[in-house]
């Protein structure tokens, strides 16, 4: 067998080509900023693009706001499950709750401590 009578079976390279209508609105504003939209870099193109996802990412927030913060407090339970294991956890998550209820008793709310009181305080 040689070389020079092996047909080449293998994969082609191929070119995706994105459809023309897809960059039409981009090379119409190239078209009315002139000579500012040839000298726009990557790294501002980049930079506008997280710019953007931050702005969605707090119209998010400010509509969801317990959405958002229980998901928070999900992945950090999660990664403190993940990082120091079950127990540990909730030992830490029980320290928290005791110094929550303590404060909240110092602040004249008390509502962590009637809360428990009420629940292993037993009715009379």
């Amino acid at each position: 067998m040689s070389d020079s009578k092996s047909t080449g079976r293998g994969p082609r390279a191929v070119i995706e080509q994105e459809p023309e209508w897809a960059h039409a609105d981009e090379r119409a504003a190239e078209r009315e900023a002139g000579d500012h939209a040839s000298s726009k870099s990557f790294q501002d193109a980049t930079i506008g693009f997280f710019t953007g996802v931050g702005r969605r990412a707090w119209r998010y927030a400010d509509a969801h706001p317990h959405t958002v913060l229980y998901g928070c407090i999900g992945l950090v339970l999660a990664v403190l499950i993940l990082w120091l294991g079950l127990w540990d956890t909730i030992v830490i998550a029980i320290f928290v709750g005791v110094g929550a209820a303590m404060g909240q008793v110092r602040d004249g709310d008390g509502g962590i401590y009637r809360f428990f009181n009420r629940l292993f305080g037993g009715r009379r």
